[in-house]
């Protein structure tokens, strides 16, 4: 697939292309705007914190054990 913010801002749309992780990009994206269309690209990475799900497909669809749960709750914990 092309690009999809220049394919999307070819319509007349304004796109904020955005670390879709960060939360301060994320209430920025939120604002009021002009009243005009606008589109939010948010770039993520899937599982992204927990060295077991991160970038693994699988974990779309996977259930966790209570092992696993634990795991990935520690790895998501803040130091």
């Amino acid at each position: 697939m092309t690009d999809l913010q220049t394919r999307i801002a070819a319509f007349g749309v304004e796109v904020d292309c955005i670390d879709g992780h960060d939360a301060a990009a994320l209430c920025a994206a939120a604002r009021p705007g002009s009243g005009e269309p606008r589109f939010v690209l948010m770039r993520t990475v899937k599982g992204r914190g927990v060295s077991f799900m991160e970038n693994r497909m699988e974990w779309h669809y996977l259930p966790l054990d209570a092992k696993l749960y634990a795991q990935a709750l520690a790895e998501l914990e803040p130091s």
